[in-house]
Parts: structure tokens; sequence; C-alpha cells
């Protein structure tokens, strides 16, 4: 039976996880938000600092956005970062009324950024309830296992596969519900599987044309942006504005667009041009690097910050990036 050599398989070949070691709802919830379109090894060490920064959801509540977009800075989607600020003020707020951390899947998905995957994923790995999970790799799993090639866009087919296996009463949950997972992972990869390291080989269907399943996605469509940034010093000092909200990288601190400030006088250092891709857009940003005088520094003071090496507050990576070339 696929549920019973998922969870033997998992028993020898489970990577060893913080989250897996201590399956906490607020561990298994914070490494889930992570990790979504997200690889392991990019998450493991922004999981770290942020158990460090924020043992406890009650701290996370508390902090501002600012902090936890500096801890976030360089792990991409940023509305993740809003949504888990969120969704820690959420849970506090239980708590103070004596409710305590979510306790069923229902009361999950009341949790702002929390999806059926997530949901799922909490109840099942923190709390052993047999509840499915149908993200990335538990779809190329089950397609490939089933032969399903298309499915509608709730992929209720996939998500019926996978209550089924859960429920499973010889299995607990949370070890089949990760062994999916980490099949996908570690064995079924999109391309080149490992067949013969597959504990459910023998049951797969797809096994001879595994590459087809599921159907590939469409080729992705480039958006190409075109940017250009002053990057203002003054005194080893760089000008940084937030961006507003409804505006792409939202909350986030970054170098101002040309003419956007007073600026009459200043000494241009140098232009450089940087590329980076950001999920669908490819970004090729100018940078003006010009350093400011006393008078001009101060004057526009109030429509931004100027900020130290050591003070940088929650920035996109290219921000970064450029700021450690530029020093």
């Amino acid at each position: 039976m696929i549920a019973t050599s998922l969870d033997r398989w998992f028993a020898s070949h489970a990577r060893v996880l913080p989250w897996r070691n201590q399956p906490e709802p607020y561990f298994v919830w914070l490494s889930e938000i992570m990790l979504q379109q997200t690889q392991v090894t990019a998450v493991l060490p922004y999981f770290k600092k942020f158990i460090e920064k924020f043992p406890r959801v009650e701290l996370l509540a508390q902090a501002s956005l600012d902090e936890v977009y500096s801890l976030w800075a360089g792990l991409g989607y940023y509305s993740r970062a809003r949504n888990l600020h969120k969704g820690a003020q959420a849970i506090e707020a239980r708590m103070k009324r004596g409710l305590g951390f979510p306790e069923t899947r229902e009361e999950w998905l009341e949790i702002p950024g929390v999806g059926e995957y997530t949901a799922g994923a909490v109840c099942s790995i923190a709390l052993n309830q047999r509840e499915a999970i149908v993200d990335g790799n538990v779809v190329r799993v089950l397609s490939r296992i089933f032969a399903i090639d298309k499915t509608d866009s709730k992929k209720t087919e996939i998500w019926d596969e996978a209550r089924k296996i859960v429920a499973v009463k010889k299995v607990e949950p949370r070890a089949v519900n990760q062994a999916l997972m980490e099949l996908g992972a570690l064995v079924c990869k999109p391309k080149n599987p490992k067949c013969d390291e597959c504990p459910v080989s023998k049951m797969c269907l797809g096994k001879d044309q595994p590459e087809r399943y599921p159907t590939p996605k469409a080729k992705k469509v480039w958006k190409h942006l075109h940017e250009e940034k002053w990057v203002l010093t003054y005194s080893n000092r760089v000008f940084l504005v937030q961006n507003k909200k409804s505006k792409w990288r939202e909350g986030l601190w970054d170098f101002p667009a040309p003419n956007s400030l007073p600026i009459e006088k200043a000494k241009l250092l140098r232009e450089e041009i940087s590329r980076y891709v950001v999920t669908n857009h490819k970004i090729e940003r100018k940078h003006f690097v010009l350093a400011l005088n006393s008078e001009t520094a101060k004057r526009i003071a109030s429509q931004g910050h100027w900020f130290g090496d050591n003070e940088l507050p929650g920035v996109p990576a290219p921000v970064r990036k450029f700021l450690a070339k530029l020093r």
C-alpha cells in the first residue's frame, strides 16, 4: 500500500530539519510560510534568524514590520513577510482571548496568509491530524503515481488522492504527508527522477513516462522592467525612501527615483547598471551614485531617512547587494 511504503521510507530518509525536531504549531507555521515557492536550503538560515529573534509568536506579533522586513530581506516574495506579521498578530489576539493557537483546519484558515495547504500542513505536522496537504512536490508525486496528466484549477483529483492516503489508519498523518513532500524534493524530481530509489515505484502508473506528469506548465512569460535610481550618499550614509502601500515592494526601503527630491547640487560619482530576476520580472536598474553636501542632505531628510552601514532596515536583496558593492 502506498501510505505504508511512504511511512517506512520516510523513517529512514527524512532530512533533519529544525521544524521537524520541534514540530510545534509556531515553528511549523513559520517554516511553511517561508517555504512557499522557496527551497529548504534557502529557508534554513532565515528560519534560524527568526526563531532566535522571535522564539515566541507574541514577540513576532509585537515587533515592527520594519524589523520583520529586515530579517526577511533576501528571501523574496515580501507579501509573505507582511502576512506572517499579520498572522502573528491574529494568533496573539486569540491568545489574549484565552483561545491559544488555532487547533483545527477551519481555525487556521482564519489566520491571514494561511490557505488550504498551510492549514493542512500545520494540522498534520504539528497536531498530527488527518488533514491532507498538496504543494508542488505532492502534485508531481501523485500525478505520476496515479497517471493524472490534467486536473482542474483547484487540483481536486490530487487533493482527493492525498486525502485517501492520509486517511490510512496504519500511518501517522505527519509522517505520510512529509514523506510525500520529501519524495518530491529528493527522488521524484521534475527532471530525471530517481525511479529506482522510489519506495512506491511498483505502484506508480506514470513511471515509464514520468516527465509527462503533470502536464508541463506553459513557458514563463517574462516582464522586462527598466528602472533608474538615485543612490544618494552623505557622510558615509545612504538615503532611502519607503515604498507606499499598494505599490510593488510595499513597505520596503529603496533608493529614490531621479528627480523625486528637491536636489539642486550633487556630485555624480558614477553610473552603474545592475540586472536581476524577481519571479517573472527581468529587471535592469541604472544607479546614479551622487554625493550630497550637508545643506541638501538636511533639506531632504524628512522625505526619507539617512542610514549607516549597520542600520539598514528591510530592503530588497538587490538594494542590499548594491550597497555592499558600493562600500
